[in-house]
């Protein structure tokens, strides 16, 4: 059974006193099957997954969206053959591809894509999106995946923007 969840969602703009800030959300994405496992629960997973399937870890709600990186780090490996990707809905792997999420091996600190990836310099959302995590190769037994954006909002950014790419 997939997720009925919702994912993190991106703020449309910060608190007044602090006007257009650097923010981060955090998404914890890990096996699981029942609500038990969901939000508010023991478990205190975000998303959660037991199969193959495409999953929004974060909604980008509003335009002027400028996610400046995203970061992860392993609590718990993977079922062994578990390969995960992140990215949005242009590039399923813009963010980093499975070899970088390294699913299978629990982290020693908090990773982020080293090599160049489609976002290496961030992504400007002039339109809502997702950025998601594509869960492939086995369906999960075991597992949890921490996932971090680090991203600011700018009206500024949203009025320039002229539905050209947005990639930057």
């Amino acid at each position: 059974m997939a997720d009925d969840g919702t994912a993190v969602a991106i703020p449309q703009i910060g608190e007044e006193y602090i006007p257009h800030g650097l923010y981060m959300a955090r998404c914890k994405l890990g096996y699981g099957s029942t609500v038990e496992t969901g939000p508010g629960s023991s478990g205190g997973l975000d998303r959660w997954t037991d199969t193959v399937e495409t999953i929004a870890l974060f909604d980008i709600n509003s335009t002027g969206v400028f996610v400046h990186n995203v970061s992860w780090d392993v609590e718990t490996a993977f079922t062994g053959s578990v390969t995960i990707t992140l990215g949005d809905g242009q590039d399923a792997a813009g963010y980093a591809a499975a070899g970088l999420v390294a699913a299978t091996v629990i982290s020693t600190g908090i990773a982020y894509h080293t090599t160049p990836a489609v976002y290496t310099r961030g992504r400007r959302y002039p339109t809502t999106d997702s950025i998601d995590a594509v869960v492939a190769a086995a369906n999960p037994a075991v597992g949890v995946l921490n996932v971090y954006c680090l991203y600011s909002y700018s009206p500024e950014q949203a009025n320039a923007d002229t539905g050209g790419s947005s990639s930057t």
